[in-house]
């Protein structure tokens, strides 16, 4: 059969495995209309995928390249089978994966983040078994994130190199620029990382931006032509009429609660004391994977607030479907600016809920910008605005009308029909050399 009448073969690179626990799934979403047995992942990541929409896996794992700077024989990759959550068992390597980056979410040590490039400079990913992986799959395309993780950057020049296939990155993140802070590590890490993307944006023929913004930096810093690309809606949504609201409402938030986001719950907390002093009237269900310190837990985890561990992304999608509002976080400072261009896959699935969104951030961060921009979610930037938006989310109008807003948004902007043609336009674009 000739290459031009089948499917290409796609190896995707990222940092977690495709684990609905993780519930990161933007590539996944993207690729899968294509046959599983053409699409592969690399992952750096102790966790077991359980997505079938990869027919193979291959894990490097972080804790064995560090110990492999000393011990040069040990094994750092191997091929791994998907299988279900339920099965899986946590290892050594991902007790102490965890252990480590608990330490690192606590405080943001440039220096700690250097030390690990250090790690993978000299530590022995480059093995036997990943050249026997790349070697037997053959991709056509490799699909990458342009994230600010060196060790990710150089892995991914070198399946290149070796494969000789053809590249696609996505930028959904500002990994690029120095505005996000004024710190001097902060600053020397940076470029680094810059110096990182530009090695791989050389050897990279297409790229997606997650927003218009992120098309206009990337575009101007990388000498590129982005295609504007979002994460596709699960299902086509249907708004929410909110015909038999119950008191209390349930508010739902699930996902990470790094990058200044904890602050912002810590005050939606409080809020919710006072909201709710006279009577019940609003619960918010917190599901995180992120490690909190007990001093905060115990400040924030009270009667109106709970924090639970997290829940596959199957369960997401029930419990979003089942809240009365959802609730997207940024930070509200602006000391941390880490999310100014990224676009939360977190925004279609709201959508996709047919829900009332509350978000609560910084203005000037992509996410709320976008909100703002298209009306849909009622958004606040302030404890005296979470406060007021509260109130006006007992307000049934308030509900449905932003309810019908985020659908409209989703509708006319993330379509999965449209994102998909985009998608496999690029791709195609790409394999055939056009």
């Amino acid at each position: 059969m000739e290459k031009e009448s089948r499917q290409p073969k796609i190896l995707i690179f990222t940092m977690t495995s495709w684990n609905s626990k993780v519930g990161a799934n933007t590539w996944g979403t993207l690729v899968n209309g294509y046959d599983s047995s053409n699409v592969a992942n690399v992952f750096l990541r102790e966790e077991i995928p359980d997505s079938k929409i990869c027919s193979r896996y291959f894990q490097i794992s972080e804790n064995r390249v560090i110990k492999s700077i000393l011990k040069r024989k040990i094994k750092t990759g191997k091929e791994v089978q998907a299988q279900p959550l339920s099965e899986t068992v946590e290892t050594e390597d991902l007790q102490a994966h965890n252990a480590r980056y608990a330490k690192m979410k606590k405080k943001r040590r440039y220096s700690m983040l250097l030390a690990r490039e250090l790690c993978w400079k000299f530590g022995k990913w480059k093995s036997k078994e990943l050249d026997a992986f790349l070697d037997e799959f053959q991709p056509d395309i490799i699909l990458h994130g342009m994230d600010g993780y060196i060790h990710m950057n150089r892995l991914v020049r070198y399946a290149i190199k070796r494969t000789g296939a053809k590249a696609v990155g996505y930028i959904w993140d500002d990994n690029f620029t120095y505005k996000q802070s004024k710190k001097f590590g902060y600053k020397v890490y940076r470029y680094f990382q810059r110096k990182s993307l530009k090695k791989l944006a050389k050897q990279t023929q297409e790229f997606f931006a997650i927003t218009p913004k992120t098309k206009t930096e990337a575009d101007g810093f990388f000498g590129i032509d982005c295609t504007v690309l979002s994460k596709p809606l699960n299902v086509a949504p249907i708004a929410e009429t909110y015909e038999a609201v119950n008191i209390p409402l349930r508010m739902l938030y699930t996902g990470n609660l790094l990058i200044g986001r904890e602050k912002t719950l810590a005050k939606i907390s409080s809020a919710l004391k006072t909201v709710n002093e006279a009577q019940t009237r609003i619960v918010l269900d917190v599901y995180t994977q992120t490690a909190l310190p007990k001093e905060y837990l115990q400040e924030t985890n009270n009667e109106f607030c709970n924090i639970y561990p997290p829940i596959p992304q199957e369960e997401v999608l029930r419990q979003q479907k089942q809240a009365d509002i959802l609730l997207f976080l940024e930070d509200m400072g602006d000391k941390n600016l880490t999310a100014r261009l990224s676009f939360s896959t977190k925004i279609t699935d709201y959508f996709s809920a047919g829900k009332c969104v509350f978000a609560v951030g910084n203005p000037d961060l992509a996410p709320m910008e976008y909100f703002q921009n298209t009306v849909s979610a009622l958004t606040a930037h302030s404890e005296a605005e979470i406060l007021s938006g509260l109130e006006r989310l007992l307000e049934k109008e308030t509900l449905k009308d932003y309810a019908q807003n985020a659908v409209d948004c989703g509708l006319k902007n993330h379509s999965a029909e449209h994102i998909h043609n985009t998608f496999d336009e690029v791709i195609s674009r790409v394999y055939k050399g056009e």
